[in-house]
């Protein structure tokens, strides 16, 4: 997948703290989003927990716009985008 062609959003905090910083995890912006990203087609691209198989540690204010049939099944699941398309995991 070319992430080139694959749009990206970040997101702050309503006060406008916690831009890019962990603590955007523990505000009401970040609750909405991971409820309900997935049906205007976005997925968190760095999950909790799956920085072994992205190379990344969690962002919970790291955005990615895959669509909606995508970001539904990505996020039911759980899973990354690596898990969704059956890729290697990022070797660190």
């Amino acid at each position: 997948m070319n992430n080139k062609i694959l749009r990206v959003a970040s997101v702050t905090g309503g006060n406008g703290k916690c831009l890019a910083e962990d603590c955007f995890a523990g505000t009401i912006e970040a609750a909405w989003l991971e409820q309900n990203a997935a049906e205007y087609g976005f997925i968190i691209r760095y999950l909790k927990g799956k920085d072994t198989i992205t190379g990344y540690k969690y962002e919970p204010w790291h955005l990615r716009y895959v669509g909606k049939d995508v970001a539904v099944e990505v996020s039911t699941k759980g899973s990354t985008l690596e898990e969704y398309f059956h890729t290697l995991p990022v070797s660190n």
